[in-house]
């Protein structure tokens, strides 16, 4: 029993500490919490005030996080708070009103603020580990052990904590409760996640403990050390394989080594700070120079695929991978001191390829696959290299609204229709697939006091032959529920849009989702999913459904 209550009572230190260091971090997770958990079936609160409100939260938290990092004065405190309500509340109302928001301002800045807002949550969190780290007064590897010790315990009673939880409230749920609310048991699994599992987890982040437990030690150093070396060992094997048979690298080398890099760094660092003098402490000392073949391997694979296809952003952050790579290397073995401004570098690479001008990831891989594009125009005959350069450019482009325009003043329609058929012949229609985009909208309240009747409607199609979409969305057929009335709505550029957004869609739906048929009629889409060709456009199938506002 006494070892019951030593164990509450720590969970009651870490929480109260946690609170101490960051007051306002904290506060902010636990209200988001509490809020999820009252209203989790989402009966209380609009489902977009919810999101706005779990949107501004979050990245206030972020903002204030730093400032409780690096701030210890009441006044600067005061002010990092300011300007962290001030962004977050922009940011929100940004992204929960972009229709008036694209009144003011243009598409294309209201997706380089996206991408900003998702650089400077990424920066700003690396930012405050980074002074956390400087204020532990640690070197980089006695820091990173820590962590990883402090997050193994706290995973471990987290885990320890929803089991035992979730058996405790199932037993509740169906003896006390004749098995009804089972909603019961995510709130609490919910309460656990937020007022214990993230607070412990940003505080691990901060309290650094002085001694490493012999288990951890066991952990780290001979199991994670010991399966990186034999990592290391297997592809050092498949680098001879390919020097003997002159076989060029598989295209999944590259993320092979990244996972290792990504993986196996962090680890080797961490053996680093057991300074002993066994054979795993004297290999992992000269891992980082044996991964730089490794580095070499990654180059010569992403070039073959740069040089073949041109750059796309997956193909850029490759790049951006190595460059880091290089850095922390030269830093490793010049400056090993200095090691803990590797996160410092992190951010700068985070920034360039996001948000900085002319050489971000989005803007480079649009130049280079214009550029590919333009060989149609410079040709009249194609090497089957040609030929898919030029068609994976033009289906790339006409992933953005910024590419469709670049599309559309390099090409005529019937240039257009010429580099689809240029592939259609070498293109299978395995290799090509289909897209498909699927999204759905919660909609908790609608505005009739303009309508006199609101009808269910639906509409939907299996066939696989449906033809293009202006066939199938220009006249479309809307039927009412509980009724054999048909409405034939036009919502072709609708659907074209949502098609140009593709995986995106889900981001935005809720945003465009209101269709505006004639004077008298308004659709509003509570859901929608499209299967379609990508060569020749044609609809493959469709569903949709929503609600008919008539006058």
């Amino acid at each position: 029993m006494s070892k019951l209550k030593e164990k509450i009572s720590n969970l009651y230190l870490t929480l109260k500490k946690s609170i101490e260091k960051f007051p306002l971090t904290i506060a902010t997770i636990i209200i988001l919490t509490l809020i999820c958990v009252i209203d989790l079936e989402g009966t209380i609160i609009k489902a977009n005030i919810l999101r706005n409100i779990m949107f501004f939260g979050i990245a206030f938290a972020n903002g204030a996080f730093l400032t409780e990092t690096i701030s210890k004065d009441k006044i600067k405190k005061i002010l990092g708070y300011a300007i962290s309500v001030v962004l977050a509340t922009v940011f929100t109302y940004i992204f929960a009103e972009p229709k008036i928001i694209e009144n003011i301002l243009s598409r294309n800045i209201l997706d380089w603020l996206e991408k900003l807002f998702t650089c400077s949550m990424i920066s700003v969190f690396t930012l405050s580990i980074y002074f956390n780290y400087k204020e532990s007064k640690k070197t980089f590897e006695q820091y990173i052990t820590s962590i990883f010790v402090n997050v193994f315990k706290t995973s471990i009673i987290y885990g320890i904590l929803t089991i035992g939880s979730a058996i405790v409230t199932a037993v509740f749920i169906y003896l006390i409760l004749d098995g009804g609310n089972y909603t019961l048991l995510a709130r609490i699994e919910l309460l656990i996640l937020g007022i214990y599992y993230i607070p412990a987890l940003l505080y691990s982040l901060y309290n650094i403990e002085e001694k490493t437990s012999k288990f951890s030690k066991i952990v780290i150093k001979y199991v994670l050390g010991t399966l990186v070396i034999v990592a290391f060992a297997i592809i050092y094997m498949y680098i001879i394989k390919i020097i003997v048979l002159r076989n060029m690298p598989s295209n999944q080398i590259f993320r092979i080594l990244a996972a290792l890099f990504i993986l196996g760094c962090p680890i080797w660092t961490m053996v680093e700070n057991f300074k002993e003098d066994t054979i795993i402490d004297k290999i992992n000392k000269i891992l980082p120079i044996l991964f730089i073949p490794f580095i070499i391997l990654q180059i010569y694979s992403i070039g073959i695929r740069i040089l073949a296809n041109g750059i796309t952003e997956s193909r850029y952050l490759c790049i951006i991978l190595i460059i880091f790579e290089i850095i922390y290397t030269i830093i490793k073995l010049r400056k090993k001191e200095k090691i803990g401004k590797i996160l410092l570098v992190f951010i700068a690479l985070t920034i360039i390829s996001t948000i900085v001008p002319y050489i971000n990831m989005y803007k480079v891989s649009q130049i280079s696959q214009y550029n590919n594009l333009k060989i149609f125009k410079q040709k009249t005959e194609y090497t089957e290299d040609e030929k898919q350069k030029i068609y994976g450019a033009y289906r790339y482009l006409q992933g953005t609204d910024e590419g469709n325009k670049l599309i559309e003043d390099l090409l005529t329609e019937n240039e257009e229709e010429e580099i689809i058929d240029l592939r259609k012949t070498d293109i299978s229609e395995d290799d090509e697939g289909t897209q498909y985009i699927s999204s759905y909208a919660t909609i908790d309240y609608i505005d009739v006091a303009e309508y006199k009747n609101l009808y269910t409607v639906y509409s939907s199609e299996y066939d696989d032959k449906q033809g293009n979409a202006e066939k199938v969305f220009s006249n479309l057929a809307l039927r009412i529920e509980n009724n054999n009335e048909i409405v034939y709505a036009n919502i072709l550029e609708e659907v074209n849009e949502y098609i140009r957004y593709g995986d995106r869609l889900k981001d935005n739906f809720e945003n465009i989702n209101e269709i505006q048929i004639d004077d008298s009629k308004k659709l509003l889409l509570t859901s929608i999913s499209i299967t379609y060709d990508k060569v020749n456009k044609n609809i493959k199938n469709y569903s949709l459904s929503g609600y008919l506002l008539e006058k």
